[in-house]
């Protein structure tokens, strides 16, 4: 049962790898020049931010009975908690700016909303890649 439990830890954690591309992603998005094309785009980044979001519950949850039979120190079970809701809150916040964004199919309300939806992807990807190395060295803290 824990292989499949870790499984589903690891395809979780490999789904939200998209996280670390989204800042690059994101600057594309300004990059474009038609409105319909940044429409598009976003509309696809906000389709892998859902994906990304489902994956995070999967690795939580798949997260939470591997911990429980293994033993880790109390720090790192609070910093990786701390951490996965972090990212629950940036991609919910990520997603009602995307979702704002994308209110006009012709693009007009993506340039008031595209800072704010890079500022929020870089730290999530920063946040993201802390998490990986927290999950990588359990046993340094």
């Amino acid at each position: 049962m824990q292989q499949v439990f870790l499984y589903l830890h690891v395809l979780g954690a490999i789904l939200m790898g998209f996280y670390l591309m989204l800042p690059f992603l994101a600057m594309r998005v300004e990059a474009l020049q038609s409105g319909t094309a940044q429409f598009g785009f976003l509309n696809v980044l906000f389709a892998a931010n859902r994906a990304g979001q489902l994956a995070l519950v999967i690795a939580f949850l798949s997260g939470g009975y591997l911990v429980s039979k293994a033993h880790y120190s109390v720090l790192w079970m609070v910093l990786a908690v701390v951490l996965f809701l972090a990212i629950g809150a940036l991609t919910g916040i990520l997603g009602s700016k995307m979702r704002k964004a994308l209110q006009d199919p012709s693009g007009g309300n993506i340039k008031a909303h595209i800072g704010s939806i890079k500022s929020l992807s870089v730290i999530n990807g920063i946040i993201f890649f802390l998490v990986v190395t927290l999950m990588k060295f359990p046993y340094a803290f």
